[in-house]
């Protein structure tokens, strides 16, 4: 999983996103290339007085269709987590739904929770509401992303005297 980091202006911005082995553009490219060649290949079956090869040769390419289609739609998840200020901001796309929760660093408390997982996910909590995040990421990144954000809440609500 490709996890970045940016800060800029007071402002920390962790974004999880999966690998895309594949762009839009390759993915359009592969599909025109196996049409061509399944094409190609049932279209001289078809010649020879194996029809029932052309029937065959679209379910094929029908179900390679939707995997591709599957994969466009995981490929446009992500989590981004924003701290900013006294606010941590979370959003998530996933299957094209976006959701987005606002918590005050004041607040708001990290955990690692197990749950179902075999690797815990990382919980924010604040005020009864809660989210869960790192689905996108590997269980290092997870780990690693906890303790920075641990840190920085920490930071944000321990003001020196």
């Amino acid at each position: 999983m490709a996890m970045t980091k940016t800060e800029a202006a007071g402002a920390q911005e962790w974004t999880a996103r999966p690998n895309c082995s594949l762009t839009p553009t390759a993915r359009r490219n592969l599909v025109c290339g196996i049409l061509a060649i399944s094409l190609l290949v049932s279209g001289g079956f078809l010649l020879a007085g194996a029809w029932l090869v052309l029937p065959f040769a679209g379910l094929e390419l029908a179900a390679l269709y939707i995997a591709l289609r599957a994969l466009d739609h995981a490929d446009s998840a992500s989590e981004t987590i924003r701290l900013e200020g006294d606010r941590l901001t979370v959003t998530t796309r996933f299957l094209g739904r976006d959701n987005q929760q606002s918590f005050s660093t004041a607040w708001a408390r990290v955990s690692l929770e197990a749950g179902d997982a075999p690797d815990p996910l990382i919980c924010i909590r604040s005020h009864g509401r809660s989210c869960q995040v790192g689905r996108l990421m590997t269980p290092p990144q997870r780990h690693q992303f906890f303790s920075d954000l641990s840190r920085r809440l920490r930071s944000q609500t321990v003001k020196p005297n």
